[in-house]
């Protein structure tokens, strides 16, 4: 050891000239005095935030996409796909021609659109459907299937319900619908209703008509569909007839002339020149008219009316 060695114990030792040149190279990283600072740990570097903002407008494209499908509808050739309204109503537009609501707990399948046939199924619950008239939808264009039936628009407003038994009601609120039953087709004008069911279609009877009317024409179906004799459904046609009174009742005699039975027919027609007159206002003197010369003649003048 130097003399000098001492010099950090006692500064009135001299100054060795090495550890003063040290002393001044460390002068500027001296400690001030000031309190010490607690350690921080190292910054990571910035996570990249760009892939999950790309996925996000993904989504959210997607998301309008299908919004603004759901809101254009349906459209010529669409895939088949099904609706379901659950606890709110669900409204399908069909382009600009047709407008379907599904109420709450209803199923509806789309089948297909070609270019003579807009093909629905309701499999269960209860629809609302508005079809343009013709000539914009040709009448038989809009159709909606049933376990036990096909509703055919002729141009309309029509409310449909399945019920868990297969029991089905339509019900015509504007223009008319075809029901094409496994036992027969009705024709409905707005203002009737019609009900289906394992043992076929009634015959369709106005909101407003007589109880007594509407008890016979029961009465006449169920004997009609399981093959009541000839003697029991005289007796039936004869109660229908005499609760007629009005010309809107005529939408039941206008049924009886599609009946099976030749007596059947007879006296429907009539009962109905009776109480609407001819279809041609008596130019000829035939007493037989075809079912669709009457359908013409009592859609205006009896039932649009209201008779």
């Amino acid at each position: 050891m130097s003399e000098r060695d001492d010099y950090l114990l006692d500064p009135k030792t001299p100054v060795d000239p090495a550890i003063a040149a040290l002393e001044n190279a460390l002068r500027p990283v001296a400690w001030s005095g000031a309190p010490m600072r607690a350690m921080r740990p190292p910054v990571a570097a910035p996570r990249r935030v760009w892939p999950w903002l790309l996925a996000g407008a993904l989504l959210v494209g997607a998301l309008a996409l299908l919004f603004f499908d759901r809101e254009r509808g349906l459209r010529p050739f669409a895939e088949a796909r099904s609706f379901v309204a659950v606890d709110a109503p669900v409204r399908i537009p069909v382009s600009d021609l047709a407008e379907v609501t599904l109420r709450p707990g209803t199923r509806l399948d789309f089948l297909h659109w070609r270019k003579d046939e807009l093909l629905f199924a309701l499999s269960r619950g209860s629809i609302e459907a508005r079809v343009a008239p013709p000539p914009k939808v040709a009448a038989g264009f809009f159709r909606v299937e049933t376990k036990l039936g096909m509703v055919v628009d002729q141009g309309c407003r029509f409310v449909l319900e399945v019920r868990d038994d297969r029991s089905t009601t339509v019900t015509v609120t504007e223009g008319a619908i075809a029901f094409d039953g496994r036992d027969r087709s009705v024709f409905v004008p707005a203002g009737a209703s019609a009900d289906v069911d394992d043992g076929g279609v009634t015959t369709p009877v106005f909101a407003d008509a007589d109880r007594d009317l509407v008890k016979a024409v029961r009465e006449f179906d169920i004997l009609r569909q399981r093959g009541g004799s000839l003697d029991a459904r005289g007796e039936s046609v004869k109660m229908v007839l005499g609760a007629v009174r009005t010309a809107r009742d005529s939408l039941v005699l206008w049924h009886m002339l599609r009946d099976s039975e030749p007596f059947v027919r007879e006296v429907a027609e009539h009962r109905l020149l009776e109480l609407v007159g001819p279809p041609d206002g008596g130019a000829t003197k035939r007493s037989t008219f075809d079912p669709e010369e009457w359908l013409a003649h009592l859609r205006i003048g009896a039932w649009r009316s209201g008779g």
